[in-house]
């Protein structure tokens, strides 16, 4: 029975021969994330109500925000290894590998008149996240999806690495 109703659910919907494997993730500096790109993310992106929401697409943890398996009374502790990959990966799905500069980490969080996209942010209600791309924190995001490094035995501000 299972397998019939398989066989059509495939014939009501179809299937689709040119759909291939999603591309991996982009090869980015996991040091630079960590000790530049991950502070300028909880900072700006990772209040509660904003990407510090599990319900978000995007979601980040940080300290004192959206944590993973961490009761309310731990909520000020360290980050887990597990949160701060996490948060790597969530970014570095938001990063096109082939056009780094198309990204939606960079365009998203970019005022629309400066060249990014509606995002619905307001940064205490005069821009988006970020008002142009001179921004300091802007363009630590666009230097990390452009392929910057930084010395791997850096440590996260904030953390107990």
């Amino acid at each position: 029975m299972r397998r019939a109703c398989l066989a059509l659910f495939t014939l009501l919907l179809g299937c689709r021969s040119d759909l291939t494997e999603p591309a991996p993730l982009p090869s980015l500096d996991e040091a630079y994330f960590r000790c530049r790109v991950q502070p300028v993310l909880t900072k700006s992106c990772g209040a509660l109500a904003c990407h510090g929401d599990a319900k978000r697409y995007f979601r980040l943890f940080a300290r004192n925000r959206l944590r993973y398996g961490t009761t309310e009374e731990e909520r000020n502790t360290f980050m887990k290894a597990e949160e701060r990959a996490f948060n790597f990966n969530a970014a570095r799905a938001m990063v096109d590998a082939s056009d780094p500069g198309a990204s939606l980490l960079l365009l998203k969080p970019l005022e629309q008149a400066a060249g990014g996209y509606y995002h619905g942010a307001t940064l205490l209600g005069t821009s988006d996240v970020f008002p142009n791309r001179d921004d300091p924190d802007y363009k630590t995001l666009a230097a990390w999806v452009n392929g910057a490094k930084e010395d791997p035995a850096c440590i996260e501000p904030g953390s107990d690495l």
